[in-house]
């Protein structure tokens, strides 16, 4: 089972490489929910880093790519 959630997930390099913007832009752009990629998760207590997470189905959607076959 995680291995299959795995497989659905995306880097959020490789998402910011295939929209074609940089890495940053992607983060405040989930962050602020312009693009639903998948989550953001918010700073545990002590920390300062929020988590993002872009799925597969997301990102195609995005990009239009819903349904293409590989």
């Amino acid at each position: 089972m995680l291995q299959q959630i795995q497989k659905q997930r995306v880097s959020l390099l490789d998402a910011a490489v295939e929209i074609g913007c940089a890495p940053q832009a992607l983060r405040e752009h989930m962050k602020k929910g312009l693009w639903d990629l998948g989550e953001v998760v918010p700073p545990d207590q002590g920390s300062k880093n929020y988590r993002y997470y872009v799925f597969r189905r997301k990102l195609d959607r995005f990009l239009g790519k819903e349904g293409e076959e590989e």
